[in-house]
């Protein structure tokens, strides 16, 4: 049984709000329980998120299977919902205010529907496959009149290779080269908060390495309904680079390329010698 992306997208929406509204309420009461690392944080809230996300979910289409990040994939459907329950812990958990709930809509594994919401903030993205995309309500076709020089891009990288020290070596050498086209390269460990930031056209790009998949199916299907002209081969190559501005997009891709490809057989010719 297909279902209406408008409903899709309301559910979307509902799951996301409920989630972020718990979260707004932790984030102001100061305290964080949850497991450090080095890397990550795995917080109480994440956990809490999640559950209320997916009981708004399964109010609705009980029998879709979910994705979480935390309770990983459960059930067999057409449907799947990927949710990423607070995209930016280690902000929540430091007090920064920068972070996000992420939930898509996936049918035979295509987003169709998605929502990004930010609680501080209370700013709802709600994306539909083929039918746009809003920022509360009002349309959104992000623009830029900022030349890249002047302008900021926006750098997502996946823990699993900010996670390992060659991938860590190649990701330092890739900020090097995109400072050297932009005025500010940012990474906000929160990629929801830069998605929203691009499909409004208040930076100039975004690059993702390795994303994770939790905020990238929210984040990708929002850039592609806010008319963000993208070079998207995450399924192949684990690169995405959007931008308002084709020419920008297609300058930031041949640099990702470049530099990923020299570091790669740097440290192929170190590990050989």
């Amino acid at each position: 049984m297909e279902h209406a992306t408008d409903d899709l997208a309301a559910v979307a929406a509902e799951a996301a709000t409920t989630g972020g509204e718990y979260l707004r309420e932790a984030f102001r009461n100061g305290s964080v329980d949850g497991e450090f690392t080095g890397t990550d944080v795995k917080a109480a809230a994440d956990r809490e998120s999640e559950t209320r996300i997916q009981a708004a979910i399964d109010a609705h289409y009980p029998d879709h299977a979910f994705h979480g990040e935390e309770a990983g994939h459960i059930g067999n459907s057409d449907y799947c919902w990927v949710v990423d329950p607070l995209d930016g812990t280690n902000n929540f958990a430091s007090g920064y205010p920068k972070f996000a709930t992420a939930v898509a809509a996936l049918h035979n594994e295509t987003p169709v529907a998605a929502a990004i919401y930010e609680p501080l903030t209370e700013d709802l993205y709600l994306a539909k496959r083929d039918a746009g995309a809003t920022l509360n309500g009002e349309p959104l076709s992000a623009t830029t009149s900022l030349p890249l020089e002047y302008g900021t891009v926006a750098l997502v990288v996946g823990l699993s290779v900010v996670t390992d020290p060659d991938g860590l070596t190649q990701i330092r050498a890739l900020e090097a080269a995109l400072r050297g086209q932009c005025k500010r390269v940012v990474t906000t460990w929160a990629p929801c908060v830069d998605w929203g930031l691009l499909a409004r056209g208040s930076i100039e790009a975004l690059v993702c390495v390795q994303p994770d998949i939790y905020e990238q199916h929210a984040g990708g299907l929002l850039a592609a309904e806010s008319d963000i002209i993208a070079d998207d081969t995450v399924s192949e190559t684990g690169r995405y680079v959007g931008s308002p501005d084709g020419a920008v997009t297609a300058v930031l891709r041949a640099v990702v390329d470049d530099v990923l490809t020299l570091e790669s057989d740097s440290i192929d010719d170190q590990r050989e010698s």
